[in-house]
């Protein structure tokens, strides 16, 4: 049997048998789609039932303002109405109320007169309940009718309303609903680069460090098997681990996406096998430069515990270009696809939205990564050859 698939067969055995390191690694990719649908059905849910709810409130005045109060009970709210209080913050302390809007007993004298009137609001902005929805939709209903009544009174003046406001803006939202769910789903890309990491974690550090400390490398370097066959048997096995997990993972998310609602929010987020395929094709590569990365660190270390230490680091590193991009914002380049992870992370963006990805951009990703793995590759057979590398 080719020596470099004994090296393989031996690699991908030991880690199956190693039931902790496998589910470990294969935890990320089976629990985190549902984690994070389920979290994201949860607040979609509570969030369009908040905006479903009637808008709460507690009025206190109502009898000094009638058009204003019917014009509020014909927008979707519930009104408390009460008797007024001469300190009506108490009834927010004790609980009583989330919010409070007084109408002044003089209302009505200034309303005739075409003076500015003043509604009070009470409110706890500390409070995390529903009265902060309801206190900003509240004055926005407010707002609308105090327009509403000064535009009345400069027709009724023989003014033009536009005189006051001679320039209006109209928007218009042109993206997709593709691409307001990516909004929700902007973690996607920064997951599939931690998963294809954790896929390789534990098999790179026991294949090398681990066998280091268990003193069964040494038996394996005098076998008669070069040290590139060897490296590369073991590279090849974690990297299989860290795609068996990149697979799984897509294919989950794939499924649990179907169990959120996008259509109630004005969204949609259609992945089709095609799509899938893709997405696996232009990540693949980052798990051969995964594997790699994380061989050559381990060789560095003279234990598992060491070498558990030092890459939990440098895992770190192929999030960092992502979580700029988060920030700063950076468009699709010949740049950045040189950059490892952060051109796959691009690409997988651009095919979940549904856009047309340039094969240039797809070359150069996968060529930079690959490159990028044969130097840490070859670094790492380069350490094997050491004579002092077990010791």
């Amino acid at each position: 049997m080719n020596p470099f698939l004994t090296v393989l067969a031996k690699e991908c055995t030991d880690n199956i048998r190693d039931y902790r390191s496998l589910f470990s690694s294969l935890s990320v990719a089976l629990l985190g789609p549902l984690l994070i649908v389920g979290l994201l059905i949860f607040v979609l849910d509570k969030t369009l039932r908040d905006f479903e709810e009637p808008i709460a409130f507690t009025l206190m005045g109502a009898d000094h303002a009638p058009n204003l109060v019917a014009y509020l009970r014909a927008n979707n709210t519930r009104i408390d109405q009460r008797e007024p209080v001469e300190d009506p913050s108490t009834l927010i302390k004790s609980g009583e109320a989330e919010i409070i809007l007084v109408i002044q007993p003089n209302y009505g004298e200034r309303y005739t007169e075409g003076q500015q009137n003043q509604l009070v609001l009470f409110f706890d902005s500390s409070s995390y309940s529903s009265g902060r929805r309801n206190l900003t939709t509240l004055d926005q209903l407010i707002e609308r009718y105090s327009d509403t009544i000064g535009m009345l009174r400069l027709r009724y003046g023989g003014i033009q309303p536009g005189l006051t406001g001679p320039i209006k803006t109209r928007k218009i939202d042109v993206s997709s609903p593709a691409d307001r769910a990516l909004m929700i789903f902007s973690s996607i890309p920064y997951l599939l680069v931690l998963v294809i990491f954790t896929g390789c974690f534990y098999l790179a550090i026991d294949a090398t460090a681990g066998e280091k400390e268990r003193g069964s490398l040494e038996p394996l370097l005098t076998q008669p098997i070069s040290r590139f066959q060897l490296v590369l048997g073991k590279v090849i096995a974690a990297s299989s681990f860290s795609l068996l997990n990149l697979t799984i993972f897509v294919i989950s998310l794939y499924f649990a996406l179907q169990l959120v609602p996008f259509e109630r929010i004005g969204m949609s987020l259609e992945l089709n096998l095609l799509q899938l395929l893709m997405i696996i094709a232009v990540t693949s590569p980052l798990t051969l430069f995964a594997a790699s990365l994380l061989t050559v660190v381990s060789a560095f270390s003279k234990s598992y515990k060491e070498a558990q230490t030092y890459l939990s680091f440098v895992i770190i590193i192929p999030t960092l270009p992502l979580i700029i991009t988060q920030i700063v914002g950076i468009e699709p380049s010949l740049g950045s696809m040189f950059v490892p992870s952060l051109g796959q992370a691009i690409l997988t963006s651009q095919i979940i939205k549904g856009e047309a990805i340039s094969y240039t951009h797809v070359l150069l990703s996968v060529g930079a990564t690959l490159s990028m793995a044969l130097l840490f590759l070859l670094q790492a057979i380069k350490m094997y050859q050491k004579e002092q590398f077990v010791k």
